[in-house]
């Protein structure tokens, strides 16, 4: 590959931090290093990772460690990197042909793996049987996870204050 070709790396590849936390390495949070060539997200705490993540029994001989990024999820192998699609959510990687069912080629748009669409669909589940003020147009758009529903709260509470300080002036008026 040119080296024009490679995507941008994002800032925590730029300042040598963990993916998964964005934090650097220290005496009691070290690093494993991805051993792909390609890799822009080289950096993981161990103790970020799950032991799988880790310890694959496919990579447990090898003398390099590759990613979850790297690695297909399905086949825990790091071959056909042209045919490796990454979930938008995770960050995991996985081989077409591994999918199920296997696909042709890449997804156009957002692509989410099956743990993390059930994940969400889990979510959905739970917040539709235990909130009485979820917000149906989260629900129907799909961003529900996590730091979605954290930014549209703050945006609710800001323009709820924000409504609220303007009833207060034009009372005063």
């Amino acid at each position: 590959m040119d080296p024009s070709e490679l995507p941008e790396l994002s800032r925590t590849a730029m300042l040598i931090c963990c993916k998964v936390c964005g934090g650097p390495e220290e005496v009691d949070k070290r690093f494993l290093i991805c051993d792909h060539y390609l890799c822009l997200y080289k950096y993981y705490h161990i103790s970020c990772l799950t032991t799988e993540q880790i310890a694959s029994d496919v990579q447990m001989g090898s003398q390099r460690w590759y990613c979850p990024s790297c690695l297909c999820r399905v086949c825990l192998c790091d071959t056909d990197d042209d045919q490796i699609i990454l979930c938008d959510c995770c960050d995991q990687g996985y081989h077409l042909y591994c999918l199920s069912p296997p696909r042709r080629k890449v997804p156009k748009g957002h692509w989410d793996c099956e743990p993390c669409k059930e994940r969400r669909e889990k979510e959905k589940r739970i917040l539709m049987l235990h909130r009485k003020d979820y917000d149906e147009d989260i629900l129907k758009s799909g961003e529900f996870h996590g730091p979605n529903l954290l930014l549209k709260a703050a945006k609710k509470v800001k323009r709820d204050e924000e409504v609220k300080v303007a009833k207060t002036k034009s009372t005063r008026k």
